[in-house]
């Protein structure tokens, strides 16, 4: 009874495991998919507004497609299907994009508003098309097609980080199959192409459409060993995540107990023969805790643990049960809180940093390194006319739709984001992780943020009526960089005098003007057009400071 009661706990527990590690797997198949479906109509968008001329819409789409992680490219049809143009971002690999559109991928688009493709071959991972029609207006025939063959690679490599992290070298743990069962990501390194994935039990009974339903899961026997598997549906793909572990592994501690049960029996049976009816009272009490456990476990009150206090195979017992139900509670625990942490930390943070703090890489004790960087400061020239002639309202949405997109620029370009100062952005890099062009980065940054301003005026003249130029002071050299404030509260910054150059440069550059030290100029490289502006005393310093106008 304690074993069948304990078996039915922990196999559960194991089950519940798996679907929480395929649960994850779904939401990144949908946050990925769902990105460059996003990034995909913003395209469509931009290239069919009348209100862009067509060079400024091809460009600003050409930035989107920079700016969105899962997008390398966009490929533009025709509403016949013909290829008309690829858009492609700098640096991204070369693809055969097909001369024609999928017949059956250009009917599901038109007809849903969007459609995903069947999976292909890719340089590193599979990749997917992802099709969204082109509509002047929401009841207007589509006039042609955006189109992107989407990469998996951040997909696997997320699958293989999973797998290893919660199931440790057990091969073949986490996979990611279509409804044809061809396999798009695991857990054992790059996918082959076209790799199939043929007569898989949990597969046999739900092919096809019925990857449209709930999830299924089941014990299964592969050819090899028992296993026991979980298989999710993600409905709004037709993909499924299968988890599998060996019951060796899942329900080891089972085989420990049932040792330890039979080692315990055998010693009730020769201590009742020895001592009797006092044997069998001391051992009343340890046997109901342990039951009493085991049906804790069977109702999911994870970290519930016994006290054993008898030195025999019952104490073993206990401390293998409770060692169990500790396990499972820390392993869902940390599950939603690792997910907890990714989500609130990426609304501040760029994502590497959001990966080492939940990794446990980042430093979290006050104080900080020192280190050379460079500070980026962008501020809206004549914001205070701009707050007293408009609404506060309109002023917060045209603050907010700025430092979103200054962020994003930031953040291609390797930069933290320091702290928003009213309408200031303080941008540094070279931190946390070192990067030997910081300062190219930097100043690729500030072009990019001039080169995006043209686009952004063109709707906010429209819609609010004002124009927005920025003042932009760039500063290289040593400062300490790390944590500071208070134990409670604390933030990740620079403290420095380059800060404060930074600032006094962007404080006295012209509208639409990037001004940078000489400082930033030599670690940048000749790579950008300087205009030498001479000697500057600046504000508070003593001494002269050689600045540049970089033509943006």
């Amino acid at each position: 009874m304690l074993i069948g009661v304990a078996q039915g706990a922990i196999e559960h527990q194991s089950r519940e495991l798996q679907l929480a590690v395929a649960d994850d797997v779904a939401g990144a198949i949908a946050a990925q998919l769902d990105a460059a479906q996003d990034g995909l109509e913003t395209v469509g968008r931009l290239l069919t507004s009348d209100d862009l001329p067509e060079a400024q819409a091809i460009a600003a789409a050409l930035r989107t497609v920079e700016g969105e992680a899962t997008l390398d490219h966009v490929a533009i049809y025709a509403a016949d299907g013909a290829l008309i143009d690829v858009v492609r971002e700098r640096g991204a690999p070369q693809l055969e994009t097909p001369a024609r559109m999928d017949a059956s991928l250009l009917d599901r688009a038109t007809e849903r508003g969007a459609a995903l493709g069947e999976a292909m071959p890719g340089e590193v991972a599979p990749r997917v098309p992802v099709a969204v029609p082109l509509r002047p207006s929401p009841a207007a025939a589509p006039t042609g097609f955006a189109v992107s063959f989407v990469s998996l690679e951040g997909l696997q490599r997320r699958v293989e980080r999973l797998a290893e992290h919660r199931f440790g070298q057990t091969e073949r743990a986490v996979m990611v199959v279509d409804a044809s069962a061809f396999v798009l990501a695991h857990a054992d390194g790059p996918v082959a192409p076209r790799q199939r994935l043929e007569g898989h039990p949990l597969l046999t009974t739900l092919q096809g459409a019925r990857f449209d339903s709930e999830f299924a899961h089941q014990r299964v026997y592969d050819a090899d060993e028992e296993r026991l598997g979980t298989l999710v549906s993600v409905p709004s793909r037709r993909w499924g995540v299968i988890v599998q572990v060996p019951t060796r592994v899942a329900f080891a501690s089972i085989r420990k107990m049932r040792w330890v049960v039979g080692a315990t029996a055998v010693a009730v049976v020769l201590l009742a023969l020895l001592v009797g009816l006092w044997t069998a009272r001391t051992l009343t009490a340890p046997i109901a805790s342990l039951v009493e456990l085991a049906r804790k476990l069977g109702r999911r009150e994870l970290g519930a643990t016994v006290r054993i206090w008898t030195n025999d195979e019952l104490r073993v017992l206990g401390d293998a049960m409770s060692q169990a139900s500790t396990d499972l509670a820390s392993s869902e625990a940390r599950i939603r809180h690792e997910e907890a942490i990714r989500g609130d930390l990426g609304r501040y943070l760029p994502r590497e940093i959001v990966e080492r703090v939940v990794d446990r890489e980042q430093d979290m004790a006050l104080g900080g390194a020192r280190r050379e960087i460079t500070v980026l400061f962008a501020d809206v020239v004549s914001f205070t006319p701009l707050t007293e002639s408009h609404k506060p309202e309109d002023v917060v949405t045209i603050l907010n739709e700025l430092f979103t997109i200054l962020t994003e620029i930031v953040f291609r370009h390797g930069g933290t984001v320091d702290k928003f100062v009213g309408d200031a952005v303080m941008a540094i890099w070279n931190a946390p992780s070192d990067q030997s062009d910081h300062a190219e980065r930097a100043l690729a940054a500030a072009e990019d943020m001039m080169r995006w301003l043209e686009t952004g005026n063109a709707t906010w003249q429209e819609r609010f009526g004002v124009k927005v130029q920025l003042a932009i002071g760039v500063h290289t050299g040593e400062a300490v960089v790390g944590n500071i404030g208070s134990e409670t509260r604390m933030t990740y910054t620079a403290i420095g005098d380059v800060v404060n150059v930074a600032a006094r440069l962007e404080a006295i550059a012209r509208p639409q003007q990037i001004l940078v030290s000489a400082a930033t100029k030599a670690a940048a490289g000749e790579q950008f057009e300087y205009i030498d502006a001479g000697e500057r005393e600046l504000s508070g310093r003593r001494g002269t400071v050689h600045l540049y106008e970089v033509h943006a």
